[in-house]
């Protein structure tokens, strides 16, 4: 069909365009609908200031939209308590204040510290008295002046006294006290002075709360100074659960902060946390973000804004500007400028296929269009009415666009079903929490957001005075025992004149410090340290400084929020580790579905994280009880087979459970009605292939059929997938 519009006074007889476009001229077209051809003389393209540009090839980048917060990183964040009670005499640091690692914050004086010092001189007084002693005893006891057991309790004695001074001097160095002041005190036990408790800063940064004054009384559990580093922070981000097959580590972020709205503050994913907030169902992503002025930084923990999450690495591919667009029902087609002279202009539709849009350009999926070519964009709806059919029909680079599958309906059977709510739920041996059974505080945290661990690896490290305590109590039960262990000997060596009574009893003490020692050494293997650290404490007297904390499983690192320097109670869950190798789904079935499910009926699982994605389950074990909360009854359900995506515990599913007593019927994919209210419709193939759009009945169905009871037979096709896509196409047209 050839259409020619001749122009005799083109200012007083155009052609009406569409609303807010400019006017149609009537004459100096030539359109060729079948051919999809059009000519215009350049008066008509003036007329319509007919405008192309060049079709490009390039990236075009997708967003995902979510919300972030500002939080410090585990080990930039620091709180500072004392070891032992006492006094503060003079804070040496003030809120706002700039300090470097390791730098004297506060001096207390402390009773228990003068106790210590005390105990040192004394027990080092007592090394000097037993050496003298023992030296005048060693030269007696080879003239036969003074009998050898004297010579065996004063060596006894002088190992004792020995031990007092490398147990004193283990707790000294334990409170980071100065070996020069240690040294000093065993040179000259005489010395008058007084050492005072030094609180030191365990990171540079700056001081953010200082709750010390001179004379304030101090507790061990009391948080007295928190220090910040911000040379860079964590940017936690909570994403939908719909959303996070979208996100990958390495992706690029981008933040806007409600402080500094013109700014866009960069960075990349760098982890994806194993881990969904069973009340708010985010899933969390972490980036870091650097300030980079120190002296002067512009991100703060606690502060929000809005967070761009760009696709990672996007190839490039062909783009046209969006303008460049026309719509007809569910296609998309340019006009493609194939020649262009003083004389008049050539222009050839082109349907395409379209993909990703950024801002004003759109990714072009399907279509044969080349860099280079030109397509136009001023006046392109006007001259696009010419070729617009006004029926919904769908090229071949549409179809595959949108997914379409055209199919007739057959009779098959549906079985009843019950759909029931579910979550992920990872089973307790594979899901554990790391603590420690002595108080104290974190000292360093040597693992990171998402981490995988191995069973027994170290978590982090508790400095605890409970545990110094239970190592010195060791020591000095091990020395007990080495000398008991010598007198027993010494009495079984012995002649006659050894009474058996005295015996007897020295070998009651050494059962009772043996005892002691290995009781002491279990202890010490429940609380976290190996076999090699406690010989090596028993060989060297040096405490370990830190208990650590160790991963009971294999797994990935979820749910810490601690910080150094937080104090610790015994027992507290510090880190929860989840093996997601395995999981199961737990369901959650109303009291009057009971008599209809039994352990051993199959399933259908279908996550919120990946609708389309049907997996295969079955009724594994019940909960024997129903909730008096929502009068539900637990069931588990084991998977025959994982996900294409990562499980996290406390994921959303939805659980279909076939209940008996099918029947045979006309049935469609539920994804082949579209549902406007009440009403219920389908997409219908015609002769000529276009679409009609048709009112249906429908009947009983379960989570993949519905019945079709009236509007449909079983010859026609209909659209049983891509017909979301039709009715937008539908909706276009009217």
């Amino acid at each position: 069909m050839l259409t020619t519009c001749i122009v005799t006074n083109a200012t007083t007889t155009s052609a009406v365009g569409h609303e807010g476009h400019k006017p149609l001229p009537t004459r100096g077209m030539e359109v060729d609908v079948d051919k999809g051809s059009m000519i215009l003389t350049r008066a008509a393209r003036e007329t319509l200031d007919v405008q192309s540009e060049e079709v490009a090839s390039q990236a075009i980048i997708s967003s995902l939209h979510a919300y972030g917060s500002i939080v410090a990183p585990w080990d930039h964040h620091a709180v500072i308590a004392s070891p032992l009670p006492g006094r503060s005499t003079s804070p040496l640091a003030r809120p706002g204040e700039t300090v470097s690692e390791g730098q004297v914050l506060a001096e207390l004086e402390s009773p228990q510290l003068d106790e210590l010092q005390w105990e040192l001189k004394s027990a080092q007084v007592d090394v000097l008295l037993a050496d003298k002693l023992v030296t005048l005893l060693e030269e007696s006891s080879r003239s036969g002046a003074v009998p050898g057991n004297r010579l065996v309790e004063a060596k006894s004695q002088q190992e004792r006294s020995i031990a007092a001074v490398e147990n004193a001097s283990a707790k000294w160095r334990s409170l980071r006290l100065s070996e020069s002041s240690l040294s000093a005190i065993l040179q000259n036990p005489q010395s008058v002075g007084r050492q005072l408790l030094e609180l030191r800063s365990p990171i540079a940064g700056v001081v953010t709360h200082a709750d010390l004054s001179v004379g304030k009384v101090v507790d061990p559990k009391e948080h007295l100074l928190e220090i910040f580093d911000l040379s860079s922070v964590w940017l936690r981000i909570g994403i939908l659960e719909k959303d996070l097959a979208e996100v990958t580590q390495g992706q690029t972020v981008e933040m806007t902060l409600t402080s500094f709205p013109d700014h866009r503050f960069l960075g990349m994913i760098d982890v994806v946390d194993s881990y969904l907030d069973p009340a708010t169902h985010l899933g969390i992503v972490w980036t870091t973000l650097q300030n980079t002025n120190k002296d002067a930084p512009k991100l703060f923990p606690g502060m929000s804004g809005r967070v761009q999450i760009q696709s990672q690495s996007p190839k490039e591919s062909i783009t046209v500007p969006f303008a460049a667009v026309i719509r007809d029902g569910a296609e998309r087609f340019v006009l493609v400028e194939q020649e262009r002279t003083e004389v008049a202009s050539t222009y050839k539709k082109q349907t395409v296929a379209l993909g990703k849009r950024d801002g004003e350009l759109i990714e072009v999926r399907g279509g044969e269009l080349y860099p280079g070519d030109r397509v136009v964009t001023r006046g392109s709806h006007e001259l696009g009415g010419f070729f617009a059919k006004g029926v919904l029909t769908v090229s071949t680079e549409t179809a595959r666009d949108i997914g379409l599958v055209v199919a007739k309906p057959e009779t098959q059977s549906i079985s009843k079903t019950i759909s029931i709510d579910g979550v992920i739920d990872v089973p307790p041996t594979q899901r554990s929490v790391a603590a420690v059974q002595l108080g104290g505080a974190i000292e360093r945290i040597l693992v990171d957001r998402g981490q995988k661990v191995s069973r027994g690896q170290w978590l982090a490290l508790i400095n605890s005075q409970p545990f110094q305590d239970l190592q010195l109590e060791l020591l000095k039960a091990d020395v007990e025992t080495r000398l008991n262990q010598s007198i027993v000997n010494s009495l079984r060596s012995a002649t006659d004149a050894i009474a058996q009574r005295q015996l007897w009893e020295a070998e009651s003490k050494l059962i009772q410090f043996t005892s002691r020692r290995n009781g002491l050494i279990q202890q010490l293997r429940t609380v976290g340290l190996d076999a090699v650290q406690i010989e090596s404490l028993l060989q060297t007297k040096e405490l370990v400084l830190a208990l650590p904390v160790r991963a009971p499983i294999d797994g990935v690192i979820v749910g810490f929020d601690k910080f150094l320097g937080h104090v610790v109670q015994p027992d507290e869950p510090l880190f929860e580790v989840h093996d997601l190798s395995q999981a199961w789904v737990k369901g959650f079935i109303s009291e009057r579905d009971l008599a209809s499910v039994q352990v051993g009926q199959q399933v259908r699982v279908r996550f919120v994280a990946s609708p389309n994605e049907v997996i295969a389950g079955t009724v594994a074990r019940s909960g024997q009880a129903v909730s008096e909360v929502d009068r539900t009854l637990s069931i588990w359900i084991e998977l025959k087979q994982m996900p294409t995506f990562a499980l996290q515990h406390n994921m959303l599913a939805r659980i279909t459970i076939e209940t008996g007593g099918s029947e045979p019927g006309l049935a469609v994919p539920h994804e082949a009605i579209i549902r406007e209210g009440t009403r219920a419709y389908v997409f219908v193939e015609q002769d000529d292939k276009t679409f009609e759009r048709r009112f249906i009945t429908t009947g009983n169905s379960d989570d993949r059929s519905v019945f079709v009871l009236a509007g449909l037979s079983s010859g026609e096709a209909i659209a049983t997938r891509g017909a979301a896509a039709l009715q937008s196409g539908y909706a276009a047209l009217k």
